[in-house]
């Protein structure tokens, strides 16, 4: 499993066609549950052009009658993909809704293209969604000439829309094509017991409302950040250096996905820091921690820790976004270095990690992530505008281990992968650590500059370098 960007996947030629839900306006009815403070924040912040997305190959034939069938118990399951927001007489957003019944899922056959012409159309496609127009989800497949599969991708604005929504969506519209070509009946198909993200955006605007400009949540987040109020960035000129003119944040960020570490490798570590009492997202964080010491120098790493906000049971399956912002202050001065190196032969010296260095790095990405992970359920938007913070995250990590969510042991045969638009900035460093089956992946974007290429290339071989240190002859003895 990678994300990544459309453009890194390789698309074949073939019929393309797309997929669009629609409802007639006069099926729209008045919502009264109130909108995120989040979801008001994209409204007003979001670029154009902006989404997340999934594609894969689904296996076996091509049929679109059970396919549209598919779509439409998909959207029918999730209420947020039949929600929208209208402008009310005060100029403030509302929401709307529409009952299933009341969609419908039409398709255009756009026509016979090549790969290279299939590969300039799709990105478009499926960028065609905003925030503030419905539908905010939208589909299209590729159909090969002769081939046992056909790839099928959406595009979602992020506000009806998160990375674990992404990685359900693959199992999810697999199971429902099979049933649909198995003559399941329709109103057997739209059956699926889980939350509604609308409910819970209520929700989560009524606890943002009990927060004051005085209270704990705001004065740790204006802690954090600082007098000047702004989000740390990377610490580096190597890789986050500010543009010297204003042209220079137009220009598209690097995007790269990279292997890590084998399952073994990604277990061992997960294992030592369990037995630490902390988690394998500490033994990963360190690890990426020691390598930005090592490389760059850095004892203090200072960002931003997405992390989701599924906590009642009826949303672990749900459509929606389920995520709230850990800020992280890390300070490694004092620890000695995890990795050091040996004379394994005369002549050829090799890295192996030490147990005690490992154990006090990993002790302190958890002290870290804990002393913010009360934060992560207070909308950063409502905390935002209490403390009059206009800046946004420059640096950010993320983990997901996606090896229990359904479908999972397939993602590799189907060639699944989760998307993001391009992004523009010229200071930002994004890192999305993501376990697999596989064992552990990095998706990163960062400045398109040769420096900052040069600086993200060093930083994956020392955290390589880490893991392959797991395996080396002796790896055992020194971190037992």
């Amino acid at each position: 499993m990678e994300y990544t960007e459309l453009s890194a996947y390789d698309l074949p030629a073939g019929t393309v066609t797309s997929w669009t839900p629609r409802a007639d306006a006069g099926r729209w009815q008045q919502d009264p549950r109130a909108l995120s403070p989040g979801h008001e924040a994209h409204l007003r912040d979001s670029e154009p052009g902006s989404w997340i997305g999934s594609v894969m190959r689904v296996p076996g034939p091509y049929e679109p009658e059970p396919l549209r069938r598919a779509i439409h118990a998909w959207v029918s399951r999730h209420e947020v993909l039949r929600t929208t927001v209208t402008r009310d007489a005060g100029q403030g957003w509302r929401r709307v809704t529409a009952p299933a019944e009341a969609v419908a899922i039409r398709d255009l056959v756009v026509g016979d293209l090549t790969g290279n012409q299939v590969t300039a159309l799709l990105p478009s496609l499926l960028a065609d969604v905003s925030p503030t127009a419905w539908p905010h989800c939208v589909l299209a497949t590729v159909v090969p000439e002769s081939a046992g599969h056909f790839v099928l991708a959406f595009g979602a604005d992020h506000s009806v829309m998160d990375a674990y929504s992404q990685l359900l969506w693959f199992e999810e519209i697999v199971s429902l094509y099979d049933a649909a070509r198995r003559g399941v009946p329709d109103a057997e198909l739209r059956v699926l017991e889980v939350g509604s993200h609308v409910d819970f955006s209520a929700e989560d605007r009524k606890l943002a409302m009990t927060l004051a400009a005085d209270g704990e949540p705001v004065r740790r987040w204006l802690d954090f950040l600082g007098p000047e109020a702004a989000f740390p960035r990377y610490g580096t000129d190597g890789i986050t250096h500010p543009a010297a003119d204003a042209g220079e944040a137009a220009r598209p960020q690097a995007s790269r996905s990279e292997p890590l570490a084998t399952v073994e490798e990604t277990d061992d570590l997960s294992a030592r820091s369990r037995a630490r009492g902390a988690s394998a997202q500490s033994g990963v964080l360190a690890a990426f921690a020691q390598a930005a010491r090592r490389v760059h120098g850095l004892d203090r790493l200072r960002f931003v820790l997405p992390m989701h906000t599924r906590y009642a049971p009826q949303h672990a399956a749900a459509v929606g976004w389920y995520v709230g912002l850990c800020p992280v202050d890390l300070d490694l001065d004092g620890v000695d270095p995890v990795l050091r190196e040996i004379e394994a032969r005369p002549g050829e010296p090799a890295q192996v990690v030490d147990g005690n260095a490992l154990t006090a790095a990993v002790e302190r990405v958890h002290a870290a992530v804990s002393a913010g992970k009360h934060l992560v359920r207070y909308s950063f938007a409502r905390i935002a505008e209490l403390g009059g913070i206009t800046d946004g995250p420059h640096f950010a990590v993320s983990y997901v281990d996606t090896r229990f969510i359904p479908g999972a042991e397939r993602w590799s045969s189907w060639d699944a992968r989760t998307l993001r638009s391009p992004a523009y900035g010229p200071d930002e460093l994004y890192l999305w650590f993501l376990r697999t089956h596989d064992g552990l992946n990095v998706s990163t974007r960062y400045p398109d500059t040769p420096t900052a290429h040069a600086a993200m290339d060093a930083l994956i071989e020392e955290l390589r370098g880490f893991f392959r240190a797991f395996g080396s002859t002796g790896t055992s003895e020194a971190v037992a």
